[in-house]
């Protein structure tokens, strides 16, 4: 608290929905970054449950591609009132994907570090995290909420899967989360079945991902205003996929384009269609999609070096 001057407008680095984010630089050198939960009229009960979400989660498991959780208050600490639940996390000095794509105060020369290669790296470190959350995790965790904002950046721009409030365990046989009563997820990334059922599986997340994959590699948002009536990003992404148009799938912001590239992001666009498939049966698991862009990735720097690489 004194490390933010008590949560003073001057360190806020971030905000959403769900709260404030601020940067706290402590007296032992360590930078991290505290989120404050906001507590709003009628929204109280279920900000605390996302809070419990977050702590319950990310209290207990660890992984390179996951924000790492180190610790909590609740309304006291050592006598001192922080009137509101805070979180403290790792901290991500290069901030969300989502503003290194999107914001308009990010200057086009920074935004040129965001090159294909990055962008590559970013897409394999989430895929990996959420193949750790599917499959290594007992029980298995279903995130809900995959998407740019969520997805931070270190100094070394790798990708660290954050915001876990609307986590659910696997409990049941099926593979899904208990139907609830409120809805969960971000317009633009959320699966088509969960509309209706309200029940989230692992498929669920894929599909969230696959947006992530379209976003990385055309630089748009899935809401643009571009995307109006039937059109959604799911379907300009299929249209133009196989059409002597396709270039204009690509962010204009990574040219020229070198060819090995150019071909890899098409690579990549086509696992996004595989992942946002409307029947969740046919969409590929998280470990198989993170295996198919370290393919990707692998092979393109096999024709960088010239090397045959044998996948």
């Amino acid at each position: 608290m004194e490390a933010t001057h008590y949560l003073n407008d001057e360190f806020i680095i971030g905000s959403g929905g769900a709260g404030i984010v601020y940067r706290a630089e402590l007296s032992t050198g360590e930078t991290v970054a505290v989120k404050k939960f906001l507590h709003k009229e009628g929204d109280a009960f279920l900000l605390d449950k996302c809070f419990d979400r977050e702590v319950k989660t990310l209290g207990r498991i660890r992984h390179r591609h996951l924000v790492k959780l180190l610790g909590f208050l609740s309304g006291s600490n050592n006598g001192v009132r922080t009137g509101t639940n805070l979180l403290v996390y790792e901290y991500m000095e290069n901030g969300s994907v989502w503003d290194w794509l999107h914001n308009s105060q990010v200057s086009n020369k920074k935004k040129k570090e965001l090159n294909w290669e990055t962008r590559m790296k970013i897409a394999i470190g989430l895929a990996k995290g959420i193949e750790y959350l599917h499959h290594d995790c007992v029980p298995r965790i279903i995130h809900r909420d995959i998407k740019t904002s969520n997805v931070l950046l270190d100094g070394d721009m790798e990708a660290h899967l954050g915001d876990f409030g609307l986590a659910k365990a696997v409990v049941n046989p099926a593979g899904y989360t208990e139907s609830t009563s409120w809805f969960a997820g971000s317009y633009g990334y959320i699966a088509p079945e969960y509309a209706f059922s309200m029940k989230a599986t692992e498929k669920s997340d894929v599909y969230s991902m696959g947006i992530v994959l379209m976003e990385l590699v055309t630089g748009l948002m899935p809401t643009d205003r571009s995307f109006e009536g039937d059109m959604d990003m799911v379907r300009w992404v299929q249209l133009l996929l196989g059409s002597p148009a396709r270039e204009e799938l690509l962010d204009d912001a990574l040219k020229p384009f070198a060819p090995y590239e150019e071909s890899s992001m098409y690579e990549v666009l086509d696992v996004a269609l595989q992942c946002t498939r409307t029947a969740p049966a046919e969409r590929p698991s998280s470990r198989h999609v993170s295996d198919l862009l370290r393919r990707i990735s692998a092979s393109t720097q096999g024709v960088v070096s010239g090397k045959k690489i044998e996948l």
